[in-house]
């Protein structure tokens, strides 16, 4: 076989093999699709109840409500809203913050298009704690411990108010602070977040050894961090916060890590 001939079976099985591959990646395209409209999403109320509407919209008369602890069956989707099916079989609309209030066979809130976790826990009020170390300036290596409370506004908006103790090189001290969350994507899982703080720290006790001298001063924060959302009603969160402390005219920066946890309610 001559040169030519060589290069025109190279050319024809380099073909065939792209072929194979785009009819495979069509093919698994159609079965992953086959396969997700095959299994229905099922998710159950965990609100008192949810109104069903007869359409996909307010003018249209609620004809149906649905029971906390009932499932539903979701059919299809229009903006602000989903099409659902009762277990009596009744076909209807219910709105997509009706929707952020159901749970998933595992536990975990509804995972559809324009809802989320943010959703799930709009309104509600959180409580947690947290733990972590300053890795930079005069408080470098104190442990910090932490309790919160505070309100979730909005899917993405929420604020709380803090306390913390702090050790380190035989001193001890206290922390209060007022914080603000802003989270752009809480539909995800894991989540990034801003924060934003304003507080107080003061000292008991100041040996020698550090350079924080200071009974009382004021600062101001803001860090960023992640949430893992954990089911119904838990969350982890991790974050790096830097703080600015007002001392004798001056500034000073410091750094901390904190690890916690947050329950809903």
């Amino acid at each position: 076989m001559n040169k030519r001939g060589v290069k025109q079976v190279l050319r024809f099985s380099a073909q065939q093999l792209v072929t194979r591959w785009l009819v495979g990646c069509v093919c698994g395209l159609a079965l992953i699709a086959s396969n997700a409209y095959a299994a229905p999403v099922v998710l159950e109320v965990i609100d008192a109840y949810a109104e069903v509407h007869s359409g996909p919209g307010r003018g249209y008369p609620v004809f149906y409500v649905i029971e906390q602890g009932e499932k539903i069956e979701i059919l299809s989707r229009r903006p602000d809203w989903y099409e659902i099916r009762a277990k009596n079989g009744k076909v209807g609309w219910t709105t997509t913050a009706a929707i952020s209030r159901t749970i998933q066979k595992t536990g975990e809130p509804a995972d559809l298009p324009s809802v989320g976790y943010g959703d799930y826990i709009k309104g509600s009020f959180v409580t947690g704690f947290s733990t972590g170390q300053f890795l930079e300036g005069d408080l470098e290596e104190f442990d910090v411990f932490t309790v919160s409370g505070g309100y979730r506004f909005l899917a993405w908006l929420g604020a709380d108010v803090e306390y913390g103790r702090l050790f380190g090189s035989g001193s001890a001290g206290d922390l209060y602070a007022a914080n603000v969350f802003v989270e752009p994507a809480a539909h995800w899982k894991l989540s990034p977040f801003l924060s934003l703080g304003t507080g107080e720290i003061s000292m008991d006790t100041q040996p020698d050894q550090i350079n924080f001298d200071v009974e009382s001063a004021t600062f101001n924060t803001y860090g960023l961090g992640a949430s893992y959302y954990l089911g119904r009603n838990f969350v982890i969160k991790g974050e790096y916060r830097w703080y600015s402390i007002d001392v004798d005219d001056e500034t000073e920066r410091f750094g901390t890590w904190k690890l916690g946890f947050n329950t809903f309610f």
